[in-house]
């Protein structure tokens, strides 16, 4: 369960991305509410956190191409 201080989602790749992400389609998360800056989360901020802790291929560039996706 998720408190005020995380927030609980449900990521879903599909069309070959899943391959980034060890074959798995589905990952349940629990992020942080805030940033580290104390502001809250965007989803920028959560594309960046499932490169640096989800995602397992090192081929970034096949997920975000000059900060975007």
């Amino acid at each position: 369960m998720a408190s005020e201080d995380t927030i609980s989602i449900l990521v879903e790749f599909t069309g070959g991305l899943e391959m980034l992400f060890a074959d798995e389609r589905k990952h349940k998360l629990s992020v942080p509410a805030k940033d580290n800056k104390g502001n809250p989360v965007t989803v920028g901020w959560l594309v960046d956190y499932l490169c640096e802790n989800v995602m397992k291929d090192s081929r970034k560039e096949l997920f975000v191409l000059d900060d975007h996706v």
